[in-house]
């Protein structure tokens, strides 16, 4: 069948090639050249979502329309250059060799919405069919909505984010405790053979005192030329209005800029100008290179001069992370933010637009910044990220936040972290307390799942090497499966602190609950669209019924997205 996609109305052609990922191809023999250049003739596909065909007589009347559905031209030199790190995913851990499994905490959900767009904008799924074939079963590789440019890239695809964006009925800390861990354990639904184990983790609500005594905010906003697009500036400084509109006098704003050069907009304005801060971030145009190098310097030495001891001191970095001048390599820009980590200045990242958009750069940086990362692509994400989540975003609550499982090796054979591929951390950085580990705010939640093997089933995996001394057997005399422990320095209490959860046999549920299901599902989902080996029996049809009816706004969406994945 023959792919489509929605394009987005409004934008210049050329963006909106570059909004769905497509390579445009080289000049044919019957290019036309006019006033606005050299265009190629795209072939002619259905109209998208019932809408009507258009016909347009030059390439210009195309370009200026806005968009590319039947007959129109496209742009020769159009190329999406987004960059994503590659993942290797986990496969399964012989317990009785490695019984430990370490991980940071990551509140992130940025790949959520960012897999969301992609899928609104058309692009395909990662699969086995290859090129998709039309009536006459001849591959489909010269139409406009085919491109091998156009399928997902599974690097996009962090299934902990995507778990991780949804709410989940998880009970909250109660007494004095700032963390609360919930666990089920139940059947695997795409692999018979296994189990799936979700372990779900609760924060307690704000210490109150931290927002009294203010919120430094440093708002780094990049205006080079690759921001001048309606889904880059302009959304993003409807998404700044969301925050400003909550701000009080206890709070500070300050602005850089950053795009050839760096510029200090506003330094230090009450939170309660607010007329004032979103007259400066309307003001912003985009244009020129992207030295965030610069940008970030400054933003770091505004935070301090406004440094407020007690209360919230955070940058919120918003760009396309096409950085283009002065430190560019995600390694420089690791070694950049880690070394200001100490200064208690957090570091937040928010990602818009597409065609160039460099993921792997604002992931290195929310995570060396000790910052959550997000992707803003619709006004409706600014308002979650802004104003629902407002206080797990912004304030801080739980630094260098691990988790450690320990298997018994005499109920479980193997286990398989699903994703937290680069939140992995080497066991004896578990109790090392000069290791950076993921932030985590007030209110918050996070999931994070494991496929197991029980003990005794046939199924292989990696053999276990002799060893001299230790026993390999575990404790057959308990029915503990496994032992979560969470390790986090607290904000409040100013100390490093640990919860310990177990799991028994008697855990093991044969109906799971909906949040257990939702996750599964969601799951299932992300190893469809990373065409994962470990996927097992997933289709999108066992999502659907892993998640079965809802009228919950969130899972409603979700449902949408698979049916889209489906068609494209």
């Amino acid at each position: 069948m023959r792919t489509k996609t929605r394009l987005i109305v409004g934008l210049s052609l050329s963006m909106a090639l570059a909004a769905c990922g497509i390579e445009a191809p080289a000049p044919a023999p019957e290019a036309v050249n006019d006033e606005s250049g050299t265009y190629e003739k795209v072939e002619e596909v259905e109209p998208v979502d019932g809408g009507e065909a258009f016909e347009y007589e030059s390439a210009a009347e195309a370009d200026v329309m806005g968009f590319a559905p039947n007959g129109a031209y496209a742009p020769a030199d159009d190329f999406n250059t987004e960059e994503y790190d590659t993942i290797e995913e986990s496969g399964f851990v012989n317990v009785a060799t490695k019984p430990l499994s370490t991980v940071s905490a990551d509140v992130d959900t940025a790949s959520y919405a960012n897999v969301r767009r992609m899928l609104m904008d058309g692009y395909a799924v990662q699969d086995e069919r290859g090129p998709q074939t039309d009536e006459t079963e001849e591959p489909v590789v010269d139409s406009y909505y085919y491109d091998s440019n156009m399928t997902i890239p599974t690097g996009a695809v962090r299934i902990e984010e995507m778990v991780n964006y949804f709410d989940y009925d998880y009970a909250a800390p109660t007494g004095d405790a700032e963390f609360n861990v919930v666990s089920q354990i139940a059947a695997c639904p795409w692999n018979e053979d296994t189990k799936l184990l979700s372990l779900g983790f609760t924060t307690a609500p704000e210490d109150e005192s931290v927002s009294e005594a203010g919120r430094n905010l440093v708002f780094l906003i990049d205006i080079s030329g690759s921001m001048d697009d309606p889904d880059k500036l302009p959304l993003l400084q409807s998404a700044f209005g969301e925050l400003v509109d909550q701000l009080t006098a206890k709070d500070t704003v300050s602005i850089v800029t950053y795009a050839a050069g760096e510029q200090v907009i506003l330094d230090g304005a009450s939170g309660d100008e607010g007329r004032a801060i979103m007259r400066a971030i309307r003001s912003l145009e985009a244009d020129g290179s992207t030295n965030g190098e610069a940008g970030l310097k400054m933003a770091y030495d505004i935070a301090q001069d406004h440094f407020i001891k007690g209360g919230v001191n955070r940058i919120i970095m918003a760009s396309d992370g096409d950085l283009n001048v002065g430190i560019s390599s995600e390694s420089d820009l690791h070694d950049f933010v880690e070394k200001k980590r100490d200064t208690g200045i957090y570091l937040s990242v928010l990602g818009f637009g597409a065609g160039n958009y460099k993921d792997n750069k604002m992931e290195t940086l929310a995570d060396c910044g000790n910052g959550s990362y997000h992707y803003i692509d619709c006004e409706a994400e600014a308002k979650r990220v802004f104003r629902d989540r407002i206080c797990q975003n912004l304030i801080p609550f739980a630094n260098d936040t691990k988790l450690q499982v320990e298997f018994n090796p005499a109920k479980i054979k193997a286990y398989r972290l699903i994703g937290y591929e680069n939140r992995t951390l080497a066991d004896e950085d578990f109790t090392d307390d000069t290791k950076d580990a993921g932030e985590v705010g007030p209110d918050a939640q996070f999931t994070v799942l494991y496929e197991l093997i029980p003990a005794g089933s046939d199924t292989e995996v990696a053999d276990v090497p002799d060893l001299k001394y230790s026993s390999t057997k575990g404790d057959a005399t308990t029915t503990e499966l496994l032992t979560a422990t969470v390790r986090y320095k607290s904000i409040a209490k100013d100390e490093v602190l640990e919860v310990e959860h177990v799991v028994d046999e008697k855990d093991i549920e044969k109906e799971p609950n909906q949040d257990f299901k939702l996750a599964a599902a969601v799951t299932e989902f992300g190893m469809i669209l990373r065409n994962s080996e470990f996927k097992g029996t997933s289709t999108y049809d066992s999502v659907r019924k892993l998640v079965g009816e809802s009228d919950n706004e969130q899972v409603t969406e979700f449902l949408e997205l698979v049916d889209l994945a489906e068609k494209n």
